[in-house]
């Protein structure tokens, strides 16, 4: 009897462990590396499509990892890309959906990142869509939409759920430096202006 429930019990364990993934997906999307474009990484989107970009397949179902460049747009036209993946769960999703705005030090949004995750569950499906919005122009026009988080330029954002780690960046924008004219013309104005206060306590 005890042999017959060691070996139901171990081929019950062989049949969980044949339904749990042996390691997680991985998606990060990199607007920070590479000046011009956004690159997305993605590993072991191992169920259903696969991972697409923009309607096209990256990477069909595998445990496999790639990288797909796409362009960041150009200045004053920001570009909108789709993305979507599916891959297999070892449990429920613990996060669903969020819009995340990656904010400018002068005001300003550069990016914008909205995600949802549907599905999964113990060995089931879940899938991953969402849009990366980019603006390479700083101080550009894009607006954060209503209850989105507030992110800085250049600092990550996790957005892991279950059997996934997914991350995004936006790239840091070059703040304008004043040319040495626009120096000159503002220290004459602030000499001009202490010159005229001086003369105006004398008289």
């Amino acid at each position: 009897m005890n042999r017959l429930l060691a070996s139901g019990l171990a081929i019950a364990a062989i049949a969980l462990s044949a339904l749990m993934p042996a390691s997680a997906a991985s998606l990060s999307i990199d607007d920070a590396s590479i000046d011009g474009s956004i690159t997305f990484n993605i590993g072991q989107f191992d169920a259903g499509i696969g991972f697409v970009i923009d309607g096209t397949q990256i990477v069909e179902p595998s445990v496999g990892n790639t990288s797909a460049a796409v362009s960041e747009g150009t200045a004053g036209d920001p570009i909108t890309h789709t993305f979507s993946g599916q891959f297999i769960t070892g449990g429920p999703l613990t996060l669903t959906s969020a819009t995340i705005a990656f904010t400018e030090p002068g005001g300003g949004i550069s990016d914008i990142l909205t995600y949802a995750y549907t599905g999964g569950g113990f060995g089931e499906v879940a899938t991953l869509t969402g849009t990366f919005v980019s603006d390479v122009e700083s101080g550009g026009s894009l607006v954060a939409p209503e209850g989105a988080i507030l992110v800085s330029e250049g600092t990550p954002f996790d957005f892991s759920n279950t059997n996934i780690s997914a991350s995004a960046v936006s790239d840091v924008e070059a703040v304008p430096v004043p040319e040495p004219a626009s120096f000159m013309l503002l220290r004459a104005g602030l000499l001009g202006f202490g010159f005229l206060r001086h003369s105006r306590k004398m008289g």
